[in-house]
């Protein structure tokens, strides 16, 4: 049986400025000059919250559909290990907005002081509206999961941060208009919580107001091991990798949770020695994204050099087994948003003698090919 490794370089693409083209990356782009090398179109979920990209960008990675995704929430969740069953579950940004709910900063600074204060407090002051049970759990950073329980809930609701100013959430369907009502009254009670409570006295950035997106629920899909006949595992360092892994029923391969990967080389050494288990390796690495969305494209690009150093060092080094890499989706460095758009995408075959006049970024990786999608690619083509 083949083995595959494929290494998922999350929010690595950029838009105008190439984070790929100015960094110094010599074993990637060895791999490259002898890879088949071209773009993915990116991920195609029409009226999806950009801000949400990551999870049904994976999906279709992996040869999977937008209709696919249970919702942003649910996956949060099943990150966590938790069992939600048939609780609706929303991602969450603890964030700072100003009087007039205009957002002032999205991530609260990036400043994790009295977080876990905050969640407790709000689990304590608000268990049930409507009759509904709602806990709210804490992942890593800003980011939280919350869970609601009881009857009539429904997913198809919007987000809470379109545009630049927090907006009440609303039913897409007829259904989900209770849904929708308790999580405005949530919204509106947390924020007041917030707003007077001591710790943000202190905080440089308040986090006055969370921000609610990607309602989930539960729904049936095929495994990735029965959809491809394969025994795959993932490495990752975010918690929505490892909920897209559960969802799949990929093993995981557990590493520290950690959204700039300060351990690359062991992350790389742990995905090579699964190679003796499983012939499906699955490598994420999100620090770019971070960096990116930090507005920071020159951190950005010296983490891309960190990885060719650390990963891509050791890749080259294994001629027997196949390789892709690609980017999940652009996360444009100028805005510090998540952007719709092509990728670039490498596939290297030990049996297939290439050599290509290509570097692994954005413009040349134009011209060979434009994949929809990306396992068929790399299983078939």
């Amino acid at each position: 049986m083949k083995k595959f490794l494929l290494v998922i370089l999350d929010g690595a693409a950029d838009e105008g400025r190439s984070a790929f083209a100015a960094a110094k990356k010599p074993y990637l782009n060895m791999l490259a000059f002898n890879s088949a090398c071209g773009l993915w179109s990116g991920p195609h979920a029409p009226h999806y919250n950009s801000r949400s990209m990551s999870s049904v960008a994976t999906l279709e990675i992996l040869g999977y559909s937008y209709h696919d995704e249970p919702g942003r929430g649910y996956l949060e969740a099943l990150g966590l290990d938790l069992k939600p069953g048939k609780s609706l579950c929303l991602r969450g940004n603890f964030a700072c907005v100003d009087k007039n709910m205009k957002f002032i900063d999205r991530r609260a600074g990036r400043d994790e002081h009295g977080l876990d204060t905050f969640v407790r407090d709000i689990n304590k002051k608000i268990k049930h509206i409507n009759g509904v049970k709602i806990k709210v759990h804490r992942l890593v950073g800003h980011r939280v999961v919350v869970v609601l329980t009881g009857r009539g809930l429904d997913k198809h609701v919007t987000d809470s941060d379109y545009g630049n100013k927090s907006q009440k959430i609303k039913p897409l369907e007829h259904g989900a208009k209770k849904t929708a009502e308790i999580l405005n009254i949530f919204e509106k009670q947390v924020h007041s919580l917030l707003s007077g409570h001591k710790i943000n006295k202190k905080r440089k950035v308040p986090a006055n107001y969370m921000i609610l997106r990607g309602a989930g629920l539960a729904q049936p899909v095929r495994s990735f091991n029965s959809k491809y006949n394969v025994k795959a595992c993932s490495i990752s360092g975010v918690n929505i990798i490892r909920g897209i892994s559960r969802y799949l029923g990929i093993s995981i391969i557990n590493m520290p949770l950690n959204q700039l990967e300060n351990d690359l080389h062991l992350r790389a050494r742990k995905a090579i020695e699964a190679l003796d288990r499983y012939n499906f390796v699955i490598l994420h690495i999100n620090g770019a994204d971070t960096y990116a969305h930090d507005k920071n494209f020159a951190a950005k690009v010296k983490f891309l050099e960190k990885v060719d150093a650390e990963v891509f060092s050791q890749i080259t080094k294994i001629r027997s087994i196949n390789i892709a890499v690609i980017s999940d989706h652009v996360t444009n460095s100028k805005i510090g948003e998540h952007v719709f758009g092509n990728v670039p995408f490498l596939i290297y075959r030990p049996e297939e003698d290439i050599e290509e006049e290509c570097r692994f970024d954005e413009k040349s990786c134009k011209g060979s090919f434009i994949a929809d999608n990306p396992m068929k690619k790399i299983l078939y083509a």
